[in-house]
């Protein structure tokens, strides 16, 4: 009986002809290692679901409305970004003086009080950017009276260090504090009255070359690179609008004005006007520098969310042991010496895979620079090659916390969803000053960062907030990137511990 007992134990016997092949084999073996890693892998939704069914319903609404939210943020968003031009603040420098009676000729000098009772820039701006019910006013732009000190103000000059204050300004606009400066120079007033006969003024602004005069000038100091279509609605306002309606405003000055009806007047004056003269402080060369400003960002999280989802569905030799054989899985020293190469050698293909994208986005501006105007890089290649690099960190870490909290079923959609989210409050296609204050939740996402740094890089605005852009990314890493190890470690652990169990 005993010996009955075991040869019904015995595993059968191979029947003659009917011997696996070697190939039968291999794949025996490896549809049982999927099989043993698809058991331990966490329970997901079944593959066969009915299509019809209040399931299926339910999704479908949920997607369109997600759809048709993104739709209202992304198009409402850049609407009519003219509606909020007055969240742009402009620093306005009077600098203008009126001669003194001394050097004017002695016919000419006892017109000046009724001609200007106040230098010729105060009183334009007196009547335009200052005054509230004019269409040029505060409602259309956010207007800053600026000085140099003590000295300046309207009327009063700048005193002597007139020109240490401007580049003092004008390096605020490079750096964001405004987003550009109106600057009426001390001989404003001295130019225009360099157009009336016998006024004994042939000073600054009234010889050009030639000998011809020149119009009286105020500059407009801005920085295109910071945000290429913010500053085309604002220049357009500044240039086209404003230049315009001063010298529109000066001609129904002088139509009302005896000395200007006495042919005191150059009549070449009343073509020619006032003029303002535009100095753009960080050009962009080529517009496609500028959009590849948030388009790398956009590109880095693509390529990050591609190396977190294949890390998670393609397995190591060590992850697969530490699944399916319980030896390994018993052994708490081998498991987590398992555990910990299986995190290094991801953890460097990651690395590796995203500095190599980061490197071939570069050479992209190198190829199409390299015929024309080229490239611009106010640092340098390497810099933008390891800021990039530094950012797609923060976008590894925060993909992989993604992934594992929500699944590889809902992840695709997930990282989607909130890349349009921080493309669109990044102030990469337009600025949030022009889109609604719910765009302000950009501030907190690491895009807002990686596209000012991208521009600190390339045109040398906002240079001295860059560090501001490696701290906030520095934090993202120290949060995320610790995070996103705790959820990998403790899926691949539990899988080992019922890996173990069996």
């Amino acid at each position: 009986m005993a010996e009955g007992q075991q040869g019904n134990d015995d595993p059968p016997k191979q029947q003659p002809g009917n011997e696996a092949t070697p190939l039968e084999v291999q794949t025996g073996q490896a549809e049982d290692v999927n099989a043993a890693i698809t058991g331990l892998e966490p329970p997901e939704a079944p593959y066969f679901r009915p299509y019809m069914s209040v399931e299926f319903v339910v999704t479908a609404l949920g997607a369109i409305l997600v759809i048709w939210s993104f739709c209202w943020l992304y198009v409402g968003a850049f609407w009519n970004p003219s509606t909020r031009l007055s969240n742009l603040h402009v620093a306005v420098l009077d600098c203008d003086v009126t001669p003194p009676p001394a050097s004017l000729n002695a016919s000419f000098a006892p017109l000046l009080p009724a001609l200007l009772p106040a230098p010729l820039a105060s009183q334009l701006l007196a009547g335009s950017v200052w005054n509230r019910s004019s269409p040029l006013g505060p409602r259309l732009l956010h207007w800053e009276p600026a000085s140099c000190g003590e000295a300046g103000g309207a009327g009063a000059g700048c005193g002597p260090r007139e020109a240490e204050c401007v580049a003092s300004l004008a390096s605020s606009v490079l750096q964001g504090e405004t987003w550009a400066l109106l600057y009426f120079p001390a001989n404003f007033t001295a130019a225009y009255l360099a157009w009336w006969r016998d006024s004994g003024v042939a000073g600054a602004g009234a010889g050009g070359a030639g000998g011809r005069k020149q119009p009286p000038t105020a500059t407009y100091y801005y920085a295109r690179g910071r945000d290429y279509s913010t500053h085309s609605y604002l220049s357009s306002l500044v240039l086209s609008s404003l230049g315009p309606a001063l010298s529109a405003a000066l001609t129904r000055q002088l139509a009302a004005s005896p000395a200007a009806a006495g042919g005191r007047l150059e009549p070449l004056f009343l073509a020619t006007g006032i003029s303002i003269a535009p100095v753009d402080l960080a050009p962009v060369r080529n517009f496609g520098q500028h959009f590849a400003s948030y388009i790398f960002c956009v590109l880095l999280w693509l390529g990050s969310s591609f190396v977190v989802a294949a890390s998670y569905q393609f397995k190591l030799p060590t992850e697969m042991a530490l699944a399916i054989d319980p030896r390994v899985g018993g052994g708490r020293q081998v498991r987590l010496r398992h555990l910990a190469w299986a995190l290094l050698v991801k953890g460097l293909v990651a690395a590796g895979f995203m500095f190599l994208e980061m490197v071939l986005l570069c050479v992209v501006l190198w190829c199409l620079g390299a015929g024309g105007s080229g490239a611009q890089w106010h640092w340098s290649a390497g810099q933008a090659i390891a800021f990039g690099w530094y950012m797609s960190w923060s976008f590894l870490s925060v993909n992989a916390v993604l992934l594992h909290a929500l699944g590889p079923d809902r992840f695709s959609s997930a990282s989607a969803a909130l890349l349009i989210a921080q493309l669109t409050s990044a102030s990469a296609i337009m600025s949030q000053e022009l889109q609604n204050r719910v765009f302000y939740v950009g501030q907190a996402l690491p895009f807002f960062y990686g596209v000012r740094g991208f521009r600190s890089i390339f045109f040398g605005t906002l240079t001295d907030k860059m560090w501001i852009n490696w701290l906030v990314l520095t934090a993202y890493n120290v949060v995320f990137l610790p995070l996103g190890l705790l959820l990998v470690v403790r899926r691949v652990w539990r899988n080992s511990g019922r890996g173990a169990q069996q």
